[in-house]
């Protein structure tokens, strides 16, 4: 099925997909703060660049205590291979179940449409 190799790079894909994601959604979090902050205080120039710079070190510290530990807590190897598994055994059962003598989808779909609109014109 998957080598070693193969296996390691895509759960490095995923978990560094979940870390980019995570930095991004602290990101815009803490930016929405201090912007409320700057807005609801009326803050000056000097003010505004220290929140902001405050904000950056939070973020900062979030992501490196809280968002990785988080990632490589919920996405180890064990669970992202079972994943990978489980979902693969659905497609595998979805592909089987819409298959119909070898047809696309889209030729069951347009089978099935042409059958009821027989039907419909029949009555």
């Amino acid at each position: 099925m998957h080598t070693r190799s193969s296996t390691q790079r895509r759960n490095a894909i995923i978990r560094s997909v979940a870390g980019v994601t995570g930095d991004i959604g602290i990101g815009i979090a803490l930016a929405s703060t201090c912007i409320w902050i700057i807005h609801t205080a009326a803050l000056g120039l000097f003010l505004s660049f220290l929140i902001w710079l405050i904000g950056a070190l939070i973020g900062l510290a979030i992501s490196q205590y809280a968002v990785y530990p988080a990632i490589n807590f919920a996405l180890s190897d064990r669970k992202l291979d079972r994943g990978v598994e489980v979902l693969s055994a659905w497609a595998a059962r979805a592909n089987a179940i819409t298959k119909d003598a070898g047809a696309p989808a889209w030729q069951q779909l347009r089978r099935g449409l042409t059958r009821f609109a027989a039907g419909q014109a029949a009555m």
